[in-house]
């Protein structure tokens, strides 16, 4: 997950929680593959235009083993969906079985889909633009994470078209891809917006879903606030060149990103940020935690109880926050001005 030398500026518990939860991904992630090819072959079905890609927690290469997989198959173009579409529930079925894990049910979000439908103008800021296409394109790009299978479309050639798709001269008159920072922007906004609104659901977790509001989406937004903003000083242009170094930031999961380049500057804050998400990760690694959490009622959250874990994480995520604000703080003028330019106002 995050390099010796990153791993090397945080305390050793956290250390070994990031070098664990990066081997159980890639140790999933790898027999999912195997999953798919043998499903393929059985079925007699041609996977060659298809790309499986896992977002949520496995995605960004943070999950321990409690941990769901949300899989998102993409066809290369419509003929290729349409010929995989009948077999989806089937294969979602062999992985459940195979993996022993929670798979997606390919509703909403995770639904297959053709990369022509998250590209097409239309559906980018257009007519056709929904709250649920900004989520899949802006979570495949950013935090999505490759299947491999013998098939020969890769996630690479959708974070392409998907960055050509910002970056147009068109969209964004010359300028780096402001229209992608928007989405970005928007797409957290409306994580914050309809929090409360499915946390009054009847079947909703709230206290869960609040706390993944205020750590891994937070750190998820944070690491793309910085590698965006930290590649614009070497590429103020935002040409061509740009786009390609953005996407090979995209390959990296998503706190890979962000110790890339505050390990740099900031090593001793950076690796205190880290540890306190550490914290957060092995707390809900434990289902006994998750049991605590889901069964705390709002109007009681902030009772002084054992059995109430939400002070104890609402004071980590309150941390979090002041290892970011010292973070930023301490970022060099340009990049600090990008950041409320493009991010914040």
């Amino acid at each position: 997950m995050l390099d010796d030398a990153h791993l090397r500026c945080m305390k050793r518990q956290s250390a070994e929680l990031y070098r664990r939860a990066g081997a159980w991904c890639d140790e999933i992630i790898a027999r999912a593959g195997n999953t798919i090819d043998q499903f393929g072959k059985d079925g007699s079905l041609d996977l060659t235009d298809m790309c499986f890609i896992v977002i949520g927690s496995i995605g960004r290469n943070e999950a321990l083993d409690a941990s769901d997989m949300d899989i998102v198959p993409i066809a290369r173009n419509e003929d290729a969906l349409a010929a995989y579409r009948e077999s989806d529930q089937d294969l979602r079925k062999v992985l459940r079985e195979h993996l022993g894990v929670a798979v997606s049910k390919g509703l909403d979000l995770t639904e297959p889909t053709s990369v022509e439908s998250l590209v097409e103008a239309e559906s980018i800021g257009g007519s056709k633009d929904t709250s649920q296409k900004l989520t899949k394109r802006i979570l495949i790009l950013t935090e999505g994470r490759e299947v491999k299978t013998s098939g020969s479309f890769c996630i690479d050639d959708i974070r392409l078209k998907i960055l050509e798709a910002y970056g147009s001269k068109e969209r964004t008159r010359g300028r780096h891809a402001l229209s992608l920072c928007n989405d970005i922007a928007r797409y957290y906004r409306t994580l914050c917006v309809e929090y409360k609104t499915k946390a009054d659901a009847d079947d909703a977790d709230w206290c869960t879903r609040n706390l993944k509001l205020r750590h891994s989406r937070k750190m998820w937004y944070f690491a793309n606030i910085v590698a965006i903003v930290n590649l614009a000083e070497s590429f103020p242009q935002g040409d061509e060149e740009y786009n390609n170094q953005l996407r090979d930031e995209f390959l990296k999961p998503p706190l890979k990103r962000l110790g890339g380049v505050l390990f740099e500057e900031q090593p001793i804050v950076a690796g205190r940020l880290l540890e306190t998400y550490a914290y957060f990760l092995e707390f809900m690694s434990s289902e006994k935690n998750r049991r605590a959490l889901s069964s705390v009622e709002h109007e009681q959250r902030y009772r002084i109880d054992l059995d109430n874990p939400f002070p104890m994480m609402k004071f980590n995520s309150d941390l979090l926050h002041q290892h970011m604000v010292q973070i930023v703080n301490g970022l060099p003028l340009t990049k600090r001005q990008r950041i409320l330019d493009w991010f914040l106002l």
